[in-house]
C-alpha cells in the first residue's frame, strides 16, 4: 500500500503538466482550508519538519500549493537516504536542497502570477519534498479565507477564495482538513462552515485545533478535540503552533514539536489523550487516512482511468498516425485537394458515396436554376400592375400637345420598361439561394474529407476561407444580375428579329377589334356625346364647358382610336417582354 499515494501524485503531476484546467479524474488527496491567520502554514511546517513557508502579518499563501511528501527510505532513492530536497514542477528535474531557496521560489512564482501586492490566484504551485522523516503525502494548501480586501486585492476577495475553496473541497474523492483555532468560538470558525457547505453530515472532514496553549486560564479544548461540540467522522487533532515571537528567538520546527508533546503530556485535560494529539500522531493519521480512501475509492477510479483511456485509444485510432514533421505541407496539401475535388464532384454530380433519398449538390442548383427560377420569372406578366387605362394614359402624355397619326414609340419604352424592371428582384433572390447552396456543399464537402477529422484547427481554418470565398463573389454576382437587367433598360431593341413589326401589331390589333364588336361602353360613351352635342347646339351658347380639375384617358373623345392604340402598345409590350424574359431566364445561371 506505500505505493498508492506516489501512484496519485504521478497522475497529479501529469494533469498539471497537460495544462487541463480541471483533472479528468477526482483524485484523492487533503485539502487545508482555514481563514487567514488560522495556523495552516504553522501545522504544513511540523508536518514536514522544516521551515519553507513565507510568513507575512497579511495574507501569504495566494496560490493553492500542491504539496508531496515522498519518503526517501521506504522508497529507496539511491544515495539520498540522510538527504532532503524539494523539487517544483514549473522547474522539473531541479533539486533545490536550501528550504529557504524553496521559500524564496515560492514567493517569487506567487508574485509571477498573482503580483506582488496580495493578489491571488487559482493555478496551483506544484511542490514536492523529499526526506527519510516525512510519510508519503499529498495535501493542497489554500488561500486563508479573508474579510477585508488588502493593497490589490479585489472587493470580492473574499468570495473570491471561498469559490476557489469550494472548488478543490467539492471533489468527492478529496479529504477536507479543517484548520480552526481553539482559542475562538468555533461556531465562528470559517474552515467548518464551509466543509459543512459541501460536507453536511462531516463523513470527509477532519478537524485540526491549533493555539490550543493559548486559550483562556480554566478552559480546555477537551469537548471539542471528542466530537462534543462539532462531530466529524475522522474527529479532531489538537496541536501547539510555534508563536511569531518563538520563530523570532530561532525556535526550529524540531524544538516546537518536543515543546509539543511535552505541553500536551504534562496538562492536567489532555494527559489522557495526549497519545492522539500533536504532530506525530497528526501526520500518521492523515497518512492512514490517505491510504484508506485511496483503497476506497481506487477501483472506481481505475474504472473510470480505463474507461477515459480506450476513448482516448479508440479518438487516437481515428486521427491515424502522426504526420512526419518534415511532411507537414504534403500531407496539407493532399487534405485541400482532396476537399477541392469532393467539392467540384458535388457540384459536377460525380460524387460516388452519395445517397439515393434526397438530392444534393449541383442537382439542387439545377433545380434553383430550371424550376424555382423559371417559374418565378414565368409568374411575372407583361401586364401584372398595367391597366389598359393606364396604358392609354401613358399614350395620351407621350403625344402631348401633337396629336400623333401613329402610335408613340415613347410611351412604348415607358411601359415596357416599367414591366422589365420587375424581372430583377427573382433574378437578385436566384443568386441569394445559389450562394446557400454552395455553403451546404461546403458543409458535406468537410464530412466527405476523412482527413479533416485528425485536424480539427485545420478544419475550421479551411471552412472559414471557404465561406469567406463564396461570400466574395456573392455581391459582384448580385451586381453583375442588376447590370443584366439594366442593360436591357438602356438599350429597346426593336429591331430583335423575335420581336413583332409595328404594321403586324396593328393588324393583330384589327383583327382583335373586329372580333370583339363594338362595346356597350362605345354605345353609352356615344349616345352621352351625341346628348352632350344636342344640347350644345339647342341652347345656341358659344362658351365653352369648363376643364375638369381631373382629366382621365376615358374622358377624352374618340374611344376607338385610343382603343385601337392600347391594343397595339400592349401586343407590342407582350411581343417584347417575352424577348427580355427569355433572356434573363438564359442568362442569370451563367453568370
Amino acid at each position: 500500500m506505500e505505493s498508492l499515494i506516489p501512484v496519485i501524485q504521478k497522475l497529479q503531476d501529469v494533469f498539471q503538466m497537460a495544462g487541463l484546467g480541471k483533472a479528468p479524474v477526482d483524485l484523492p488527496q487533503l485539502v487545508v482550508v482555514g481563514s487567514q491567520s488560522a495556523g495552516k502554514s504553522s501545522v504544513l511546517e511540523k508536518i514536514v519538519g522544516r521551515d519553507f513557508l513565507p510568513r507575512g502579518n497579511t495574507i501569504v499563501t495566494r496560490r493553492p500549493l500542491v504539496l508531496q511528501l515522498i519518503n526517501t527510505n521506504i522508497h529507496k532513492l539511491g544515495g539520498a537516504e540522510k538527504k532532503e530536497w524539494g523539487e517544483f514542477l514549473h522547474r522539473k528535474g531541479e533539486r533545490m536542497y536550501s528550504f529557504d531557496k524553496i521559500k524564496r521560489e515560492i514567493v517569487l512564482e506567487t508574485d509571477r502570477v498573482s503580483g506582488s501586492n496580495c493578489g491571488v490566484s487559482s493555478d496551483p504551485i506544484n511542490l514536492k519534498i523529499y526526506s527519510p522523516r516525512v510519510l508519503d503525502l499529498t495535501l493542497v494548501d489554500l488561500p486563508g479565507i479573508t474579510k477585508v480586501p488588502v493593497g490589490d486585492q479585489p472587493q470580492d476577495i473574499e468570495a473570491r477564495i471561498r469559490t476557489m475553496a469550494i472548488h478543490y473541497i467539492s471533489n468527492p474523492n478529496s479529504i477536507i482538513v479543517a484548520v480552526s483555532p481553539a482559542n475562538a468560538d468555533m461556531a465562528n470558525s470559517e474552515s467548518l462552515k464551509l466543509a459543512r457547505e459541501i460536507d453536511p453530515d462531516g463523513h470527509r472532514t477532519l478537524g485540526i485545533l491549533t493555539k490550543i496553549d493559548l486559550m483562556d486560564k480554566g478552559t480546555n479544548a477537551w469537548d471539542m478535540l471528542n466530537g462534543k461540540v462539532i462531530k466529524l467522522k475522522h474527529g479532531y487533532v489538537g496541536m501547539v503552533n510555534r508563536s511569531q515571537a518563538d520563530i523570532d528567538r530561532g525556535k526550529t520546527v524540531k524544538q516546537a514539536i518536543s515543546d509539543e508533546t511535552k505541553f500536551f503530556r504534562s496538562h492536567q485535560a489532555y494527559r489522557s489523550i495526549s497519545h492522539k494529539l500533536g504532530t506525530n500522531f497528526l501526520t500518521m493519521r492523515l497518512n492512514n487516512i490517505l491510504v484508506q480512501h485511496i483503497k476506497k475509492v481506487l477501483p472506481s477510479m481505475s474504472t473510470k482511468i480505463s474507461q477515459q483511456l480506450q476513448e482516448k485509444e479508440h479518438k487516437l485510432a481515428r486521427l491515424g498516425v502522426p504526420v512526419p514533421p518534415d511532411d507537414k505541407g504534403g500531407v496539407m496539401l493532399q487534405i485541400l485537394l482532396k476537399y477541392s475535388k469532393a467539392f467540384a464532384d458535388s457540384i459536377d454530380g460525380k460524387l460516388t458515396n452519395l445517397t439515393n433519398n434526397d438530392l444534393c449538390g449541383g442537382s439542387r442548383i439545377s433545380d434553383i436554376f430550371h424550376n424555382l427560377f423559371a417559374r418565378s420569372l414565368h409568374r411575372i406578366q407583361p401586364f401584372d400592375d398595367l391597366s389598359d387605362h393606364q396604358i392609354r394614359t401613358a399614350i395620351l402624355n407621350a403625344t402631348a400637345t401633337k396629336p400623333s397619326l401613329f402610335v408613340t414609340e415613347d410611351s412604348f419604352q415607358l411601359l415596357v420598361k416599367r414591366q422589365i424592371a420587375r424581372l430583377k428582384t427573382p433574378s437578385v433572390q436566384c443568386s441569394e439561394l445559389v450562394y446557400d447552396e454552395l455553403r451546404r456543399i461546403a458543409a458535406q464537402c468537410e464530412s466527405l474529407t476523412p482527413d479533416l477529422v485528425r485536424f480539427p484547427e485545420l478544419k475550421q481554418r479551411l471552412s472559414e476561407c471557404t465561406l469567406d470565398l463564396i461570400r466574395t463573389k456573392l455581391e459582384p454576382t448580385k451586381e453583375m444580375i442588376s447590370n443584366l437587367i439594366n442593360i436591357e433598360l438602356s438599350y429597346i431593341k426593336t429591331t430583335h428579329p423575335n420581336f413583332i413589326s409595328s404594321s403586324k401589331a396593328m393588324a393583330l390589333a384589327k383583327s382583335q377589334a373586329q372580333a370583339q364588336g363594338s362595346s356597350s361602353r362605345q354605345k353609352d360613351l356615344l349616345a352621352t356625346m351625341s346628348e352632350t352635342f344636342s344640347t350644345i347646339t339647342m341652347s345656341g351658347d358659344d362658351k365653352l364647358p369648363d376643364v375638369p380639375p381631373v382629366l382621365r384617358s376615358q374622358d377624352i373623345s374618340n374611344y376607338d382610336k385610343g382603343m385601337s392604340e392600347t391594343r397595339i402598345i400592349k401586343t407590342l409590350i407582350q411581343s417584347y417582354f417575352n424577348i427580355v424574359q427569355k433572356i434573363i431566364k438564359d442568362s442569370v445561371p451563367k453568370v
